[in-house]
């Protein structure tokens, strides 16, 4: 099973989602791998920051969570041209994919920034994320904001969504508090989408996972 990790935007929480509910599944007893296809900002000569948090959570290395690494924190496709010695071969983005999927019970696949973030350009066209995730997920779960501007975020993430024809969508609602904004924020869009929307607070950890949310995660086709 692939889960493709998404968002909003960027500094959504997404990296701290991912390892929480690595977390969360590896406790309940599931092998659980994460794969960063393309990570930028070298803070440190070898040194990237979501990568190293893996690392020190999951004792997975950078050669298993990887695959291609810029120095600027910009886009892909940015990273890409400020370094054209590194091309895209997407063959090798989903085979790596695919051979840890093999490996796994579930692969979490951690996109860059939000959904409509552009990976590659060149003479054919853009190579996007919702291009990416179709070519390596299962399913897509989407953390998104609890503050000021979420519905509007959200409603939007999930056109975006529908109009590509991704698949179907678990939505986590990061940082989530008791003020106002949160609470009227989450239950005008469990209304309006006609959905669950589960919520993580500010520093959740892996005991306050909602068993449903990993469930939903689990639930028809993890590996054998």
């Amino acid at each position: 099973m692939k889960v493709f990790v998404t968002s909003t935007g960027t500094d959504v929480g997404k990296t701290y989602v991912t390892l929480l509910i690595y977390q969360a599944l590896s406790e309940a007893g599931y092998n659980v791998g994460i794969y960063k296809p393309f990570q930028t900002e070298e803070q440190e000569p070898g040194i990237y920051p979501d990568l190293e948090e893996y690392k020190k959570a999951s004792g997975l290395t950078y050669d298993e969570t990887s695959l291609y690494t810029f120095h600027e924190p910009v886009s892909p496709h940015l990273g890409f041209k400020l370094e054209p010695e590194q091309q895209l071969d997407k063959e090798s983005v989903i085979e790596k994919a695919e051979t840890l999927n093999q490996k796994y019970d579930i692969l979490l696949i951690e996109g860059a920034g939000g959904l409509g973030v552009p990976i590659y350009e060149d003479d054919n066209g853009f190579y996007m994320t919702e291009d990416l995730i179709k070519d390596t997920a299962d399913k897509v779960l989407s953390v998104v904001p609890s503050k000021l501007g979420a519905i509007s975020d959200i409603i939007m993430h999930q056109y975006y969504l529908t109009k590509h024809y991704l698949p179907g969508n678990i939505l986590v609602m990061n940082r989530f508090d008791d003020s106002m904004i949160a609470q009227d924020n989450h239950e005008t869009l469990e209304r309006y989408l006609n959905r669950t929307i589960y919520t993580l607070i500010e520093g959740a950890n892996v005991s306050e996972v909602p068993d449903e949310l990993l469930h939903s995660l689990t639930r028809g086709g993890i590996n054998e």
